[in-house]
């Protein structure tokens, strides 16, 4: 209960006089001052004139304490309503608590499950009959070296079920930096019995050659710098080239930068500042010199060649409600797919020749789109949205609807290589791979012994801003930039990955791409603050 108090003491209610006497009336006049108002029986005595204006002390006390009774009733009304929603909110937290211990402790318990499991799976293995190996003594019959890909198999498929069981648990505390040491553990342990299988392969194989098929980071590519003349001080987060190679495009803050492209070389055509804020993201056309620029001011412009040097861009175009962070474009190049830091994916049909997009409809996302992939056909839509990836497939009215949503270690690329393939780059700082998932039975799921294993690096995270991933069918590479390192990738067989070649380049800041050809690798690096072009020579 709130109590009222008086903020004076009651010695203080004296009268103006300080005749030490009690207080006996007081003065209702406006024009005197207040605390001039009390008076004692000497007071009222040495009076000159009458006062009309006066009341007595005790009726005023009472007067002023029944007000105060109301104030305290109404004050402690509002206290005590939102008192009640705080003891809500109160007890709900304490319900929170209790199911988040519960959930920990049905991880812990799901631990001890698994560690469970494990272990008689080993005691299984373990096992054997006195009988049986005395008459194999007896028969001298030669005992095989343990074969440990049954047993791998086994503890492989136990992970990957509990694995799964756990990360989408964790999940719901992914704001913990605990729990993302949890999940980065999880995905440690998945590919740990290929690396030791991989081991035992190296150990075993004779012949320099074959163990160079083993090694990821056997080098069979040559990086040659070309070009390094091209200083930049702000940051340019997205590069493009045009089909044959000849222009390039790339950001510089908020401006486009237009680049004639001479094997290898690089020379400044133009420069134009039409958007209002940093340029995120750029896709060009395969058929003409046309491209498309999305931008941190949340809006979209196409822009058209009409001269050599001179381009003509569109209006900006603004359905999203947050910045754009990637674009695409379908291989007819009539539709352009955009995703946003809005949560949103943006569809929208494109007309080269009057340089104009037309807005379609929407697609939730779920959380930020932070690349967007079509497969080969052009059936499937693969979009990141940090800690899952969502598939798209097209409906019987020719628009995407959504199939499969799926939880996963963070990352910030998604990309097809195939119809029946796409890869996954990781983000986190203590996991450095390439996860790779396949179609089997009409769902993508991760297949465990393709894992693309990168260079370690626990410096930092992988960067989300654009460095396009490629991959050029005809000389089988594919161009992945992970954390400090650019990647050249080939497919080996079965649909298996191999570093064929890597550039360190000391930073994470590093923004760029590939010619269409797979010739030349051009990027911008934060490091030294300039362009650098290197010519891609298989050995």
């Amino acid at each position: 209960m709130i109590q009222q108090k008086m903020v004076e003491k009651e010695e203080e209610l004296v009268c103006s006089m300080n005749h030490k006497l009690p207080i006996y009336m007081v003065v209702c006049d406006k024009s005197v001052e207040k605390n001039k108002r009390l008076l004692c029986n000497e007071c009222m005595d040495n009076l000159e004139s009458n006062l009309n204006n006066v009341m007595s002390f005790k009726k005023v006390a009472l007067l002023i304490e029944e007000n105060q009774k109301k104030k305290v009733q109404s004050v402690e009304n509002i206290i005590m309503m939102n008192i009640k929603y705080i003891d809500e909110t109160q007890k709900t937290l304490l319900q929170l608590k209790s199911f988040i211990i519960q959930q920990l402790d049905q991880l812990i318990w799901n631990t001890n499950e698994w560690i469970q499991s494990l272990q008689l799976i080993g005691q299984q293995n373990a096992n054997y009959s006195f009988f049986e190996q005395l008459d194999n003594l007896v028969n001298q019959v030669k005992i095989e070296q343990f074969d440990q890909k049954p047993l791998i198999h086994s503890i492989n498929k136990i992970n990957h079920s509990w694995n799964q069981k756990l990360i989408s648990r964790l999940n719901q505390f992914k704001q913990f930096e605990l729990s993302r040491k949890c999940e980065q553990l999880l995905v440690n342990l998945e590919s740990i019995n290929q690396q030791q299988d991989s081991i035992k392969q190296i150990n075993t194989i004779q012949g320099s050659q074959q163990i160079d098929n083993i090694l990821l980071k056997q080098s069979n590519l040559e990086f040659k710098l070309i070009d390094d003349f091209n200083q930049q001080t702000d940051f340019c987060r997205a590069i493009v080239f045009n089909n044959t190679g000849s222009i390039m495009i790339s950001s510089h803050s908020k401006n486009i930068i237009v680049w004639n492209f001479t094997q290898g070389k690089l020379e400044l055509s133009n420069k134009f500042e039409v958007h209002k804020d940093y340029i995120n993201c750029l896709v060009y056309s395969k058929k003409m010199n046309y491209f498309i620029s999305g931008s941190k001011d949340n809006s979209i412009i196409c822009w058209k060649q009409i001269q050599n040097n001179l381009w003509d861009w569109s209006q900006p175009y603004q359905q999203h409600s947050n910045q754009i962070q990637c674009l695409i474009l379908n291989k007819q190049e009539d539709q352009l797919i955009s995703g946003g830091r809005d949560d949103s994916i943006k569809v929208w049909n494109l007309d080269i020749i009057k340089n104009e997009l037309i807005y379609l409809y929407s697609l939730n996302n779920t959380a930020v789109v932070y690349s967007l992939s079509l497969n080969q056909s052009e059936t499937m839509l693969a979009s990141c949205a940090q800690y899952r990836y969502l598939i798209w497939k097209k409906g019987a009215n020719e628009e995407w609807e959504l199939t499969c949503k799926q939880e996963i270690i963070k990352g910030y690329k998604i990309y097809f290589i195939s119809d029946q393939q796409f890869l996954w780059v990781t983000n986190g700082k203590n996991i450095d791979q390439i996860l790779i998932f396949e179609l089997q039975d009409g769902i993508f799921k991760q297949n465990y012994d393709k894992n693309i294993k990168l260079n370690t690096n626990e410096l930092c995270e992988d960067d989300w801003l654009n460095f396009q991933i490629i991959y050029n069918n005809d000389k089988n590479m594919l161009l992945v930039r992970h954390k400090y390192h650019i990647y050249i990738i080939s497919k080996v067989n079965e649909g298996s990955f191999k570093i064929i070649g890597s550039l360190n380049c000391s930073s994470h800041y590093i923004y760029g791409t590939m010619t269409d050809n797979a010739q030349y690798l051009v990027f911008w690096e934060g490091k030294q603050n300039k362009y650098l072009s290197y010519e891609l020579l298989q050995k």
